[in-house]
């Protein structure tokens, strides 16, 4: 499978926007050994044309051209615009490895549709659950690895400040408006099922509006999922109002994540700093934030086209956090606990 592709992959980008200028630009040009972008598509003509123009590449009209570029090895689909999944079908027909950026879990069914096709075809498809790569995240699976031992109960809290106007793309902030329960919330979700390793075997959810008039739908979330043995996460996250509630971010706690181990806990702070605790005391690391996320994601895609050893999230971990984001959202309707084989 690996002997088909070079070892510069040729990049066809679809839907331009926060995440591209945020994380793939910058990381595809420091991997421009491993990478070259050879054309870009976006629902707004003339900023692809103004982006092919800086990267000296092509500026294709539509969907079906940009992926059946014989110059396009692979495609980056970063942004949903109009036309939603429509490119990884598209690719998938083509037999093109397709890195996915845009947030699946707010079509489910959409995603449950595609997923023979994509598996048919054999291709390499990488979901975008950047937090698995964050360092205190990458930090805390050696912990729990070798000294902390099995994560038994996870607790996290997640303040989202609003959808970020200056593309720094990060755990408190979204990259576009959605509702919570998709980002973070399908992100947080694929975050616990990182750490315990397994789909939940059932999920809880709960959802409030806390002010109303501040936008549609709730501006509180939770959900509680359950794992095999006994182990849990309970997650929560909302909105921060910055009008009504001024600067006391400030000094309020930091939200963050606490992990109970079976020989120990850590506290994190996405994206970089853990606190640990085990029989020789209390140890605190803040890890360097290179190489980038974007590097390192990039990275993992890169040797899941080659096929080499990578720690690319899959297909399936994709349709498993779709399946439990629908789940929370029948337990919200329905007022119980939803079990995986609801």
């Amino acid at each position: 499978m690996a002997a088909q592709w070079q070892t510069r992959l040729r990049v066809g980008v679809i839907g331009l926007g926060r995440l591209w200028e945020a994380r793939h630009k910058p990381a595809l040009a420091k991997l421009r050994d491993r990478f070259q972008v050879t054309a870009v598509y976006d629902q707004v003509l003339r900023r692809a044309e103004i982006e092919a123009s800086h990267l000296d590449c092509a500026a294709v009209e539509g969907l079906t051209a940009l992926i059946e570029r014989p110059d396009v090895d692979v495609v980056y689909l970063l942004t949903p615009q109009w036309f939603g999944l429509h490119p990884v079908a598209i690719a998938a027909a083509c037999g093109k490895p397709i890195y996915c950026g845009v947030p699946l879990a707010s079509d489910p069914d959409r995603l449950e549709a595609l997923a023979p096709a994509i598996t048919a075809s054999k291709i390499a498809f990488m979901p975008e659950f950047a937090r698995r790569f964050y360092p205190a995240t990458l930090r805390l699976k050696e912990l729990l690895a070798t000294t902390l031992g099995p994560a038994r109960l996870v607790i996290g809290q997640n303040r989202l400040y609003g959808f970020d106007r200056y593309a720094q793309p990060g755990p408190a902030t979204q990259l576009a408006p959605a509702p919570l329960l998709v980002d973070p919330g399908s992100y947080l979700l694929d975050w616990c099922c990182f750490l315990f390793q397994a789909a939940p075997t059932g999920l809880q959810g709960n959802q409030s509006t806390v002010l109303a008039g501040h936008g549609d739908g709730p501006d509180f979330e939770s959900f509680v999922a359950d794992f095999a043995g006994g182990a849990i996460a309970q997650m929560s996250f909302w909105r921060y109002y910055r009008n009504p509630w001024g600067e006391a971010n400030r000094f309020l706690p930091q939200p963050g994540f606490q992990v109970y181990a079976e020989r120990g806990a850590a506290w994190l702070e996405l994206p970089e700093r853990i606190q640990w605790t085990d029989t020789q005391g209390v140890h605190e690391e803040r890890l360097p934030l290179e190489p980038t996320v974007g590097e390192v994601l990039n990275d993992q895609f890169h040797r899941l086209v080659r096929g080499e050893k990578s720690l690319a999230p899959t297909l399936q971990d994709a349709l498993t956090v779709a399946r439990g984001i629908r789940a929370i959202r029948n337990s919200q309707n329905e007022g119980r606990r939803i079990s995986s084989s609801a």
